[in-house]
């Protein structure tokens, strides 16, 4: 005989399982357990569930790490990359300032050519606008140092040539450099002479002392002097001690009763001062 009322046993059991089930949340609701700060963020428009979420979060990770980013391949690639890090859209889009204060000399080397092709050159190499300031920066500063320090190894070479070449020549110091001077002049023009200054050689000692003896043996002594000059030429120490041995070996100089003697006397002195002007 039918029994029309299910065991307690059973109709338990039933109400167990349905409260124990989980409650189904459509797609569009799954956002909801999110915190209300993020909740309607755009980026999770394009998930329909947690799951989906969850997915795309594990793909995320597995690509994170530097042996892990993907290299771009084609050139096109490679300008989405560049652009993305601030590569102008073509290179006469740089612009370049050259540090003030620049010498003359190094502003002049980076000409519209030099600095054409650098742009290209860089914009093809992908940098982007700041880079290629502070390389030119940089280069044009390191540039601009080197001149200073060549300028000055010029100067102090100066310096210690002039001070050589004092020594040396003794009162003639002053006619010889004038000497060498015009030997510049003479034989190799104006152009000569004024290379000769700018570079730091015509203030060597060997160059100078070269071209006083050119000089000396080339040009006729009225060319050195001038043709208004009743002075005469002045000698180096060396010269003056070299003319006054050359004097004194003469019997003359030794001899009180010749008639020359005083005179060859006061040559010698003479002679000696110039070879021992201090």
């Amino acid at each position: 005989m039918p029994n029309d009322t299910a065991p307690a046993e059973t109709v338990d059991n039933a109400e167990a399982v349905s409260e124990s089930a989980p409650a189904t949340v459509s797609s569009d609701d799954w956002r909801s357990s999110l915190p209300e700060e993020i909740r309607d963020d755009p980026s999770f428009a394009k998930f329909n569930d947690v799951s989906s979420l969850a997915s795309s979060y594990v793909n995320l990770q597995s690509h994170l790490g530097r042996d892990k980013i993907a290299k771009p391949v084609t050139d096109s690639d490679w300008d989405d990359v560049y652009e993305f890090l601030g590569r102008p859209e073509s290179a006469d889009k740089y612009e370049i300032e050259l540090p003030e204060g620049l010498p003359d000399e190094i502003a002049g080397q980076f000409n519209d050519e030099t600095l054409s092709s650098f742009k290209q050159e860089a914009h093809k190499l992908g940098l982007n606008a700041d880079q290629v300031k502070s390389l030119v920066a940089w280069q044009a500063g390191n540039m601009g140092n080197q001149h200073e320090a060549y300028k000055g190894m010029i100067d102090q070479s100066m310096e210690q040539g002039e001070t050589s070449l004092r020594q040396e020549w003794g009162r003639a110091y002053d006619q010889n450099l004038g000497f060498a001077r015009k030997a510049f002049s003479e034989y190799g023009g104006d152009e000569l002479a004024a290379k000769m200054e700018s570079s730091g050689l015509g203030n060597d000692p060997d160059v100078l002392r070269a071209f006083a003896n050119i000089a000396k043996t080339t040009m006729a002594d009225k060319d050195l002097a001038g043709p208004s000059s009743g002075t005469q030429m002045a000698l180096t120490p060396e010269e003056a001690r070299s003319e006054a041995s050359t004097i004194m070996s003469h019997p003359a100089y030794t001899d009180k009763r010749h008639p020359e003697h005083n005179s060859m006397v006061k040559k010698v002195s003479d002679l000696f001062n110039q070879a021992h002007p201090e």
